[in-house]
């Protein structure tokens, strides 16, 4: 049996996502009062009591990364070896911090920021432009990017944002551009595309200008070597020391080759997937995918109840 972990990205949470954990396991709590200390956010409040916070970047990121590593350090002591991690998007960085490339407080002082700077830069961009992301739902990849070029034959607008699996690909640009998508996919007899709630355009040239601030305060990070190698949502290849930081930049501006990482799991011979943190998107995701792993999604105490059987069928 290999073993691969991943974690899932932002628009994960719900209401008293963890919290059950946080009850049962002292692992949990600590998870929660040290990022709580470190951040000033009041994260489970937000968790139980105001989940509209969540609707902004820079407070989502913080409490859905918290949330996962809340449950991956209540759970770890109950795991075999662990050969991969990746995360998706936001996931990557709970993915690093779960490693060990980053600490925990490094790690959490480091969302914060990036959270701050993206949200700034999406209010920005609400006020002075109209760019949107949308899903685009079973249309092969090479046709969209045959679209995406037709549409950005006068000018460059639009953009691949996240490469999430063979049935659904999402696209930045702004409004004119995604309806000139739109109907010439319908004109290709692709109907499904829909509108994503997300704050900003992540993942997209749009994002640049966070990137000069976001890589000084990367300068100040220190990454170790980790104990499981961490895929790269950029490079679909293990995060290495001395190239990590940089990754992150690209990471902002660059898609998220989601799918392609699954494909690097199964090429190593991962068998077994666990999911671990808030929602099932990743899970669901692999489920429409040919010769995918077994997956196992950890969201709720309860479902550890599964682990055992799951490892061993």
């Amino acid at each position: 049996m290999s073993l691969a972990v991943i974690f899932n990205g932002q628009g994960a949470h719900y209401q008293g996502m963890g919290q059950d954990f946080a009850q049962a396991f002292p692992e949990a709590e600590a998870v929660y009062e040290k990022v709580e200390a470190l951040t000033e956010y009041p994260i489970r409040q937000w968790i139980t009591d105001d989940l509209d916070a969540l609707q902004e970047t820079r407070y989502a990121q913080v409490a859905i990364a918290s949330t996962s590593i809340a449950i991956f350090e209540s759970i770890k002591s109950q795991l075999p070896a662990i050969e991969y991690m990746a995360g998706l998007s936001l996931g990557e960085y709970a993915s690093l911090i779960a490693s060990g490339m980053l600490d925990v407080e490094e790690g959490f002082e480091l969302l914060k920021e990036r959270g701050q700077l993206m949200t700034a830069h999406c209010n920005t961009l609400r006020e002075t432009s109209d760019i949107v992301m949308e899903a685009v739902l079973k249309m092969p990849l090479d046709e969209i990017q045959a679209v995406i070029a037709e549409v950005n034959q006068e000018k460059e607008q639009l953009y691949l944002a996240n490469l999430n699996s063979s049935t659904q690909v999402t696209i930045a640009g702004t409004k004119e551009a995604v309806e000139q998508f739109k109907e010439r996919a319908r004109e290709r007899g692709y109907r499904r595309v829909m509108p994503l709630k997300v704050e900003g355009p992540f993942h997209s040239p749009y994002m640049a200008p966070v990137c000069a601030p976001y890589k000084a305060v990367l300068a100040d990070v220190t990454f170790k070597e980790g104990e499981v190698p961490v895929i790269s949502n950029t490079t679909v290849q293990p995060h290495t020391t001395d190239e990590v930081a940089d990754l992150l930049v690209r990471h902002l501006v660059e898609s998220v080759r989601w799918q392609e990482t699954m494909t690097y799991f199964v090429d190593q011979g991962v068998d077994k997937i666990i999911q671990i943190g808030p929602g099932k998107t990743l899970a669901s995701l692999l489920k429409r995918e040919p010769n995918a792993p077994d997956t196992l999604v950890i969201d709720k105490v309860s479902d550890l109840d599964k682990i055992e059987s799951f490892l061993g069928g």
